[in-house]
């Protein structure tokens, strides 16, 4: 290594600590290897996860804790190596009463670089010109270029597919439920649920169920996705937040409705909530994740299968009743959706969240004849537009050359969400909460229209 960039640290120095999350403090990123060192509260945890390509050795410096390696379980010590082979899942627990310190070492540094020495760009050159390594590659503000690192089945016709920043920099931070838009190679834009966990800042894991009536997306993901695959994606977006303050939570997933829920029981996990899932599925063979489930000790899931039960889900009696201080987080087919929404029409409609796939089909029709005109007037431009009957706001901003960003056009992705300034709002949505449609500063353009004569965008 060129003497001229060698760099000394003095690791205690180094030990910071966060009460919410792991630190992690890179030291060096070169093609040989990267190593970071790494600070935990006690309880803290670093969630199951594996490197396709990178060996990985650990080195205790202070603390005790639990590792994971596969199926095993063993203790860590002052002073304990540990050598993770890539491919291999592992994750990590500080001990309850006992902070931790470790010293991580990851070979190769940057997968598929040349040279032993510090390349142009890397953390080690970086630091000596006195700039950082830890931003992903960003293409404008709120947009990521991501890697597809790995792709594995998780059930039938599941697969989990692993984003990580080329080159391995921090991500992003997100919280429970959040999602990524991603622009796919064959000109397609969707919307995918993280299901890893909101403290891991090294990858984004979403979970792709291939759709009978795929309109393209999830059978392109099945069918050509591949490792090393270059993915323009936004940064995390969350129209399905978890209310931390709840008692406890009860989660209704259908298919892979899972993947935000997943997310979801990961923080109740980590913050000791009390949570129930009850997790439909047509059949046994399409429930995915469940492995991940049943190790999160201590907590119940009910597994109804419809194949197995010989009936659809009925969530009639996980609902009867309403503790207080509950809340229900729903996910999956829009029909499951309805008769969610249907069995819990006793409850505070505040402790009640949903995040669709698709409106539901009942919904999905024309505009019908008697709808109304109206007007929209955009603000910031001074322009007035009229909306007639049979077309939508975003149909009449796209034809007046008006920039909105769009996805579903059905109301359930929140992508074309735009500020109201004035007017009553006809809300069709299927993402905003009850208080956020009776607060009224924001609609979907793609469906919802006005009750008033006129409407003022905030456009």
């Amino acid at each position: 290594m060129d003497t001229q960039l060698m760099q000394q640290f003095v690791l205690n120095d180094l030990i910071e600590y966060d009460p919410k999350l792991r630190m992690r403090k890179p030291l060096f990123k070169v093609p040989a290897f990267v190593s970071e060192i790494v600070c935990y509260e006690p309880g803290q945890v670093t969630a199951t996860h594996h490197h396709p390509v990178q060996d990985e050795i650990w080195v205790v410096l202070e603390g005790y804790g639990e590792i994971t390696i596969g199926e095993e379980k063993h203790a860590v010590v002052p002073s304990s190596m540990i050598y993770i082979p890539a491919g291999i899942r592992h994750g990590l627990v500080a001990a309850p009463d006992s902070r931790l310190v470790l010293l991580f070492i990851k070979t190769p540094g940057i997968p598929g670089a040349a040279g032993h020495g510090p390349s142009e760009g890397s953390a080690l050159s970086q630091a000596a010109n006195g700039t950082s390594s830890t931003t992903p590659v960003a293409l404008a503000a709120g947009q990521l270029q991501l890697e597809v690192t790995d792709v594995q089945a998780e059930a039938r016709d599941v697969i989990q597919v692993e984003l990580r920043a080329p080159g391995g920099a921090e991500l992003p931070a997100f919280e429970p439920g959040a999602h990524l838009a991603i622009d796919l190679p064959n000109g397609l834009h969707r919307h995918y649920s993280i299901s890893s966990d909101w403290r891991e800042r090294s990858r984004y894991v979403i979970g792709v169920a291939r759709a009978a009536q795929s309109r393209g997306g999830s059978l392109f993901i099945h069918q050509h996705l591949r490792r090393g695959t270059m993915l323009r994606t936004s940064s995390p977006r969350n129209g399905f937040p978890l209310n931390t303050t709840a008692k406890q939570y009860l989660f209704l997933a259908g298919g892979i409705g899972i993947t935000p829920i997943l997310a979801m029981i990961r923080w109740c996990q980590a913050n000791g909530r009390p949570w129930r899932l009850v997790y439909a599925v047509r059949s046994a063979q399409r429930a995915a994740f469940l492995e991940t489930l049943h190790d999160m000790d201590g907590q119940f899931v009910h597994l109804h299968a419809d194949d197995l039960a010989g009936c659809y889900f009925d969530p009639t009696p996980w609902l009867a009743q309403a503790p207080q201080g509950e809340h229900v987080y729903c996910c999956g087919p829009a029909a499951m959706m309805e008769t969610v929404k249907a069995a819990a029409s006793h409850r505070d409609p505040n402790t009640v969240h949903f995040e669709y796939f698709a409106a539901p089909t009942n919904d999905m029709n024309p505009l019908p004849g008697n709808e109304k005109t109206f007007m929209i007037e955009l603000r910031k431009s001074g322009r007035t537009l009229e909306v007639p009957r049979d077309k939508s706001v975003l149909d009449i901003l796209e034809a007046n050359g008006i920039p909105v960003v769009s996805s579903c056009r059905e109301g359930t992705c929140r992508t074309c969400e735009t500020g109201v300034c004035e007017g009553a709002i006809d809300h069709r949505d299927y993402c905003l909460t009850p208080q956020e449609q009776q607060d009224g500063r924001s609609m979907m353009v793609c469906v919802s229209r006005a009750k008033s004569e006129r409407l003022v965008l905030d456009l």
